[in-house]
């Protein structure tokens, strides 16, 4: 299978990890009347259909010596298919609060506060692995995500006095809760799918993201029996809604799940090659999460948000800043 084998290919794989992950929210943005719970049947049909493509091209190529995908389903055990599966399960649970989060107020709130539940999650995760080149720098990163939640929770709260609700909670707290819940849940995707990759009859690196987009699959209509009856904005509405959508939406559906799917192959590469100088596994998290402070800076520059509250916008931005800082003392510390 085709993994990077040089440290010019290494950063050419964080590059793409990092532009990929930043880039599938806006194909949920993109489209505002489309309910998030409609746009995930098509998240998931597009992470299979992408991992699929990748299993079987560049998953099956590469030097001669090196196992390729078709090897590895021969000889990787069902136990870590199974736990492949359920990581993808995990990550379809959090991934659906996040999604929610997005829809309620938008990406530069919703992505940033996940991360940083996220970094958290990886950081005790580090801590408690192999040792890691300067604890300060990881204990570092975990005090910047925490200040970025503080920061991005002040926003919020401009955000409430500048468009005040009538009735209920605020549109950009429920993101804020949702969104850091979805992180909290998401940050165990990664140990759990690692655990299936790795070993002599692991999964590997393209197959891996296949049989979490498997789990995405079988998971999204069990989350949408909740939120399409319980839902956090709007109406209930019954699950063959999805087939009224335009051509337009199921293809933004499509196209986020492929960008995420892809951008999991990156990731699970560079965490399968063995070459010396290899990046660490927080180095290559870090990468991840530099996708959401490019996500945030979309949806601060692109979409304009948050519409009507100036005083948010500028701490979501010190929130980015805050977010950026704890990635690069990750990267730097691992």
């Amino acid at each position: 299978m085709l993994l990077p084998n040089s440290s010019g290919e290494m950063m050419l794989t964080l590059a793409l990890l990092a532009l990929l992950w930043g880039a599938w929210a806006n194909t949920l943005r993109a489209d505002k009347k489309w309910r998030f719970e409609f746009y995930a049947f098509d998240f998931g049909f597009g992470a299979l259909l992408a991992a699929l493509l990748l299993a079987y091209t560049l998953g099956n190529s590469g030097s001669s010596s090196s196992f390729t995908f078709d090897d590895i389903l021969t000889v990787a055990s069902k136990r870590n298919m199974a736990a492949a599966v359920a990581a993808g399960t995990i990550f379809c649970l959090g991934n659906m609060m996040i999604m929610a989060g997005v829809t309620l107020a938008g990406m530069s709130t919703a992505i940033p506060a996940a991360a940083a539940m996220t970094i958290l999650v990886t950081v005790v995760f580090l801590a408690t692995g192999k040792a890691t080149a300067n604890p300060g720098l990881i204990y570092g990163s975990a005090g910047a995500a925490v200040a970025a939640l503080a920061v991005i929770g002040m926003a919020q709260k401009a955000a409430a006095k500048a468009t005040p609700v009538t009735k209920g909670l605020h549109p950009g707290w429920k993101s804020f809760i949702l969104s850091c819940v979805g992180g909290l849940i998401g940050g165990f995707y990664f140990p759990v799918a690692e655990s299936s990759r790795g070993g002599d009859i692991g999964v590997g690196s393209y197959a891996v993201v296949l049989f979490s987009a498997i789990g995405i699959l079988v998971m999204t209509p069990l989350c949408n029996v909740f939120f399409l009856n319980l839902p956090v904005q709007g109406e209930p509405a019954p699950l063959t809604g999805y087939l009224k959508g335009s051509v337009k939406q199921h293809l933004l559906g499509l196209a986020g799940g492929a960008l995420w799917a892809a951008g999991g192959v990156a990731f699970f590469a560079a965490m399968g090659a063995s070459f010396t100088g290899a990046a660490t596994m927080g180095g290559i998290h870090a990468a991840g999460f530099g996708g959401a402070v490019l996500a945030a800076l979309c949806g601060l520059t692109i979409w304009g948000e948050p519409a009507g509250a100036p005083k948010a916008k500028g701490l979501l931005v010190g929130g980015a800043v805050l977010l950026a800082g704890a990635v690069a003392m990750l990267y730097l510390g691992a």
